[in-house]
This record gives C-alpha cells, structure tokens and sequence, in this order.
C-alpha cells in the first residue's frame, strides 16, 4: 500500500463491531470511488465485514455508471484526486442529476489540500475525510450519513404521507362544506307582506351554525336558527343531524314547542356530547301573531318604529341535546308592520377587538335602531361590516349567523 494510503495499523478486526451496523434494516448500499486499488480493497473489505453492499469504481466516469446500473445507493465515498471526472466533477454531476441528487456524498483528501476541502463542501459535499483516516473514524462517518440520510428520507417519505392525507382531508373538508352550504337554503319565499335576508360566515371551512325559513302553509312561514356546541366537521355532522330533525318535524307539528321537544329526544338519543342551542319562530303573516320556542340560544332582537329600544325575545329553557325530558312551550308576540326581526348566533355579539372588547347586543340594537330604512338584508350587511371593523386584526373566535325578516307595511 502507498504512504499516502491507510496504515494498516489504524483498524484491526478486533477493534470493529462484530455484527450488521443497520440490525434488520435494508444493508446499506455505498459506492467507492478511488484510482488507488488497494484503498478499494481494504475499505470495501471492512465496509463489507459491517454488511454493506459495495461498488467500486476507479474513475468519475466509472462511478456515474454504477450509480445508474446499481439504483439504492445510498453513500458515494470518492477520492478527490482521480484521473478524468475527478471528484468534485462527480460531486457535482451528482447534484445537478435527477434521481441522484439526494445521495450522501463523502469526499475523501490527502493532508494539506484545504482550498480542495473548501470547494467540496461548497460544491454541496456532506464530509469531508482526510488523508490518511483512521478505520473506526471512517465507519463511524459512513455510518452516521446512511443513519442521517435514512431519517431524511423517512421524513421526506412521511411528509409526502402528510401531504396526502391533508389533500384528502381539504377534499374532503371541501365536499362536507358544499354539503353543509346545500343544507341552507338557497332562496327565500317572496311575499309582498314581508322580507327576509341571511348571512353565514363560518369560522373554518364548515360551521356548527344553521339557519333554516320554511314554508307551512299558505298563511305560515316558521324561521329556525341553531348553534352546535364546537366547531369543524365535529359539528357540522351535528348540524346536518339537526337539520334532518327539523324537517322531520316542523311540517307535522306547527307548534314551535312541541316541534324543539320532538327535536330534543330525537338529539339525545344520537349526542353522546355536545349541545345545540336554537331559535324556532312561526309568524302567521296575515293574522300578525307569532309563536316562538328557544332552548338556550341568544334573544331574538326585534326593532320597531317609534320604539326608542329593541325589543328582546329571551330563551325560554335550556338546550337541546343533554336533557330528554325538557318539555319545550310556545309563547305568542304580536308584532306590528314594519318590525323587523333578526336571529343572530353568539358569534357576532361576542366578536371582540384586541383589546379584548366584544361588539355586544347593545351595538346590534344601536345599528337596528339608527338604520330603520335600509332593508333586513342591508342591516343584516351593515352588521357584518361594523363587526369587522370594530374587531380590526382580532381574530374571529365563532361562526357567525345572521337571519332577518322585516313585516311590510
């Protein structure tokens, strides 16, 4: 072996582990690349003895062959100095080459060529070994760059995994929201005896608030709000499940008590936990009356010409979903031309700023009050504003549910 070669004192058989380096793992796949033939043998012998599969290769040339014809190479240890495509010359073809960019690269020097060392690791080399190396130094590097580059990959291999599951989980996401936007309706009655307007914003891509209007019968229409305990696609399976019971229900029982207390069994029968909140108004238009049944949600606000406040429609019992035997009463209003209505969930009342101030009902009232002569669905839009410019860069902690209905004159 030449002096600049490797002193066969620096490694002895007694001094290297017995066993595989990777256990069970794959045996790592390295290519050696060197002019020098007896530095190929020795280091392939000792790499082997460590259950390493090995190539070798004399030249640049030599090298990228073996690294198209043997694929799963996972470390190019390759001399510097080389006659043809020297190493920093494969070191770069390497780099720039699709399928081999990623492969660890050990670059190996004599003593003293520190400009050479400089350029390699420059060049994108992840080592540097000098000239002449130690055998326990020298596995222990190959070592601990199959190790790194394995856990590169692993996580490359793991991100992609991520990347995946989090398009199908948007995809997903995506087709619960188009499911849960079909649930609400996509027109309202038209009447020359009253108005109604509706804005939903939903904290993230679905929502735990719902809105419905339906038509009962020719003089009937009833307005129906609810807020689901939570957020996301949790919560908009609840709502879809309120949803269907609302239905289920309202056009056999006029009766807005009697319809929140067939919705109450028929939820806590399917919510292990979780709650739902609801606002559920019949208006017979042409006898000017109304009844209504709330479990839990917030006051229906309504504001009326002349008055110099607005007028709260307070829950009447607690939520539904928890407690079966909540028995759920109407109450009578009579309203007159003119008021409007507006269901609203907690989300926009308990909008806050950063300084921590909520947007609150008395706003809302305020708004009503100073805007008698926009329309239900021009308040309802004037609402969403001030509550976006009163909040700034705070966040929004809630859905947001809106639903209005201005008596004609």
């Amino acid at each position: 072996m030449s002096e600049e070669g490797i002193p066969p004192d620096t490694a002895t058989e007694s001094s290297l582990p017995s066993g595989g380096e990777f256990g069970e793992e794959q045996a790592p796949r390295v290519l050696l690349v060197d002019d020098d033939p007896d530095i190929l043998r020795i280091v392939q012998f000792y790499l082997k003895k460590q259950k390493y599969e090995v190539f070798t290769a004399t030249n640049g040339e030599e090298a990228l062959v073996a690294l198209k014809t043997h694929p799963g190479i996972e470390l190019v240890l390759s001399d510097v100095m080389m006659p043809g495509i020297n190493g920093l010359e494969l070191l770069q073809e390497i780099r720039k080459s699709d399928g081999l960019s990623d492969i660890s690269v050990v670059l190996i020097s004599a003593e003293g060529q520190t400009a050479k060392k400089v350029a390699g690791l420059n060049a994108g080399a992840d080592d540097y070994i000098t000239k002449p190396f130690n055998f326990d130094e020298l596995l222990a590097r190959v070592r601990n760059h199959i190790r790194l580059r394995r856990l590169q990959r692993e996580v490359v291999q793991k991100n992609e995994l991520l990347r995946t599951k989090n398009e199908q989980f948007l995809s997903d996401l995506e087709a619960a929201r188009s499911v849960q936007m079909a649930l609400m309706p996509d027109h309202f009655p038209e009447s020359d005896q009253f108005h109604i307007g509706a804005r939903y914003i939903p904290l993230e891509r679905v929502g735990g608030d719902f809105f419905d209007v339906v038509v009962l019968d020719d003089d009937k229409i009833g307005l129906f709000i609810a807020d689901v305990c939570g957020h996301g696609i949790a919560a908009a399976f609840v709502t879809a499940m309120t949803k269907l019971s609302f239905r289920n229900a309202c056009f056999s029982n006029f009766d807005p008590g009697g319809v929140l207390t067939q919705m109450n069994q028929e939820l806590c029968a399917v919510l292990n936990n979780g709650y739902v909140t609801v606002f559920y108004a019949v208006l017979d238009v042409p006898s000017m009356s109304m009844k209504y049944a709330s479990g839990g949600h917030p006051p229906l606000l309504i504001s009326r010409r002349g008055e110099d406040h607005v007028i709260e429609l307070q829950s009447q019992a607690t939520f539904l979903g928890s407690f079966e035997q909540v028995e759920f009463v109407s109450t009578p209003f009579e309203f007159q031309h003119r008021d409007r209505l507006l269901f609203c969930t907690d989300g926009i009342y308990e909008g806050h700023n950063e300084a921590g101030d909520q947007f609150g009902t008395t706003r809302i009232a305020e708004l009503m009050m100073e805007n008698g002569g926009q329309s239900v669905q021009e308040l309802i839009d004037l609402l969403v504003f001030n509550l976006f410019d009163f909040i700034g860069n705070a966040t929004l902690d809630d859905d947001i549910t809106l639903l209005g209905l201005e008596i004609l004159a």
